[in-house]
């Protein structure tokens, strides 16, 4: 029986230091699981901040690209403006230049038709064309434009497309009108 109880001692003993072995091994796999955890949540810091970076550089590229766009809309945008200043510039001198009438160049012709229901001076200048003198005519008589009119200065008549000083018509020069039937 002493043996028996020996056996079981050291049967109970072996179990024990069995027991203190895992025990042990736990408090080790513990340890080595904290320390895991803690350099997981590490890593997951880790990851987040390297997110964080990329989306920063991606927002960076985004707005470099973005950047880059506006100055690219600004550049065109100048240039635009300067464009239309250009052409601004020229239509202010082209005006000007149109505009610029010396006072004694302004001439009247007068125009007579010869049943006198035409007695009409119109203002022009010696470079305008005589159809152009004959449109401010037709706009103080509109029904003129529905005859075939000719008309004569000094015995000689006018040539439509030709400048008044082409037609040796002078200020103050009557014309005569001539409704061709």
């Amino acid at each position: 029986m002493n043996d028996n109880i020996n056996n079981e001692s050291n049967e109970i003993k072996k179990l024990k230091d069995e027991l203190n072995k895992y025990k042990k091994e736990n408090e080790e796999l513990k340890l080595k699981l904290d320390i895991s955890v803690k350099e997981n949540n590490k890593l997951k810091e880790d990851l987040i901040k390297a997110n964080k970076i990329i989306s920063n550089i991606q927002n960076n590229n985004e707005i470099n690209k973005l950047r880059d766009e506006l100055n690219k809309l600004k550049y065109e945008l100048n240039m635009k403006e300067n464009e239309i200043k250009d052409l601004n510039n020229k239509l202010k001198n082209s005006i000007q230049k149109e505009m610029k009438v010396d006072y004694n160049d302004i001439m009247v012709i007068n125009f007579i038709s010869g049943d006198f229901s035409v007695n009409c001076g119109i203002k022009c200048l010696p470079t305008d064309i005589f159809a152009e003198v004959e449109e401010k005519l037709y706009k103080r008589f509109d029904n003129l434009r529905n005859t075939n009119n000719m008309f004569m200065a000094n015995a000689k008549p006018i040539l439509r497309f030709k400048k008044i000083c082409e037609n040796n018509i002078k200020d103050g020069d009557v014309l005569q009108l001539h409704k061709l039937e």
